[in-house]
């Protein structure tokens, strides 16, 4: 059976080869890269289209609007956006990563309401054009708990009246999809809604282009085992629009330098996905003091599937749902986005001398595809 995850992360700590050699160790074929923003280097999609390009056929990528817009054009965001997310396709992307719908990053850098006027013109675009996004929208809804666990507190993901409310976000991201229905949007974690499986129900009932991928948070899997009866009816009914997906990689989203790669954990959640989508039965989860941190066991109940509809979720529908094939990377089209971005890091420097500017992954891009280009 092949498979495809649907939700892998590029970072500057793992790198092209490390990250693909790592795939290979957990027996995953092809695999989604979302190339998210990054606090210096302001965009990852150069170093994720390199990767792309050494592994031909291999790799999707989704990359994440340009940070500095936000910044530097907040109340034209869905114009300078939209002309933005052309460039990366362009240049080799396959989708759209919008990591904007977690409350840190609510929080840290100025994103406007997505259902504010700004942002009209990106919306429309996306719809017109079908383009896949694939959006993180909130966190698991005990983040927003009065008594928070001190592994929360030490992530930054304890959100208190400080940060933007989980129903407040949801209430945005539904005037969206009321007003341009046929997005193409997969919902990452399942839209953190495994413990409310009706409320999914009507939502993906009402927009046939949603979909949800699996990637933990290990409570989604605590949650659908506390209602496995319930969760086999939602699988049955979606069992065409449900991707497979671990969150495997780097992480250096809102830091300057990130979180070392986690062998560990990296290794443990295709694991866990994988059991409860195939495992009869039951089986119990035990904390291990990182990815599970400090949770207490708990039973985890498996779905028991196989043949077409494992086949689906593993790698068909992420497939279907992006239309093909990862799209080649285009040399020339790809020199010119990371011309770009060198000038989107002097005016963000320029503009705040705090701003300590990272070139690395653009460096490494221009060496690559400069080589590239003339050679061919």
């Amino acid at each position: 059976m092949k498979i495809t995850d649907a939700h892998i992360h590029y970072s500057p700590q793992t790198g092209p080869e490390f990250l693909t050699a790592f795939l290979d160790r957990t027996e995953t074929d092809s695999a989604v890269i979302q190339a998210v923003s990054h606090s210096r280097c302001i965009s990852l999609i150069p170093g994720a289209l390199v990767m792309k390009d050494r592994n031909p056929g291999r790799f999707y990528v989704f990359g994440s609007p340009d940070l500095s817009e936000y910044y530097l054009h907040p109340d034209s965001i869905g114009e300078h956006l939209a002309e933005y997310i052309s460039q990366i396709l362009a240049a080799g992307c396959d989708g759209v990563k919008l990591l904007e719908g977690k409350p840190q990053m609510r929080k840290t850098v100025p994103v406007p309401d997505f259902d504010l006027n700004c942002w009209e013109p990106f919306w429309a675009y996306a719809e017109k054009e079908a383009v896949p996004i694939l959006w993180h929208v909130n966190d698991p809804e005990t983040n927003w708990c009065a008594n928070p666990s001190p592994w929360l507190k030490r992530q930054g993901w304890w959100y208190d009246e400080t940060f933007i409310n989980n129903e407040e976000q949801y209430g945005q991201v539904f005037r969206v999809l009321e007003r341009h229905p046929s997005l193409k949007i997969v919902f990452a974690h399942f839209l953190f809604f495994s413990a409310q499986l009706d409320r999914l129900d009507a939502l993906m009932s009402c927009y046939p282009n949603l979909m949800v991928d699996l990637t933990p948070g290990i409570e989604m899997y605590e949650n659908f085992s506390a209602n496995i009866s319930g969760a086999k009816t939602f699988f049955e009914k979606y069992h065409d629009r449900i991707a497979y997906g671990t969150d495997i990689g780097g992480r250096c989203v809102l830091t300057n330098e990130g979180e070392p790669f986690n062998e560990k954990e990296n290794l443990l959640r295709p694991q866990i996905v994988r059991r409860f989508l195939t495992m009869e039965g039951e089986e119990t989860v035990s904390a291990d003091g990182e990815f599970l941190h400090d949770r207490a066991p708990f039973v985890m109940h498996g779905l028991g599937l196989s043949g077409d509809r494992l086949e689906e979720i593993m790698d068909r529908n992420i497939r279907a749902f992006i239309g093909g094939d990862p799209k080649p990377v285009d040399a020339e089209e790809t020199l010119m986005l990371c011309a770009y971005l060198r000038e989107k890091l002097a005016e963000m420097t320029s503009r705040d001398e705090a701003f300590h500017p990272d070139a690395s992954e653009i460096d490494m891009a221009e060496r690559y595809f400069s080589k590239k280009y003339y050679e061919d």
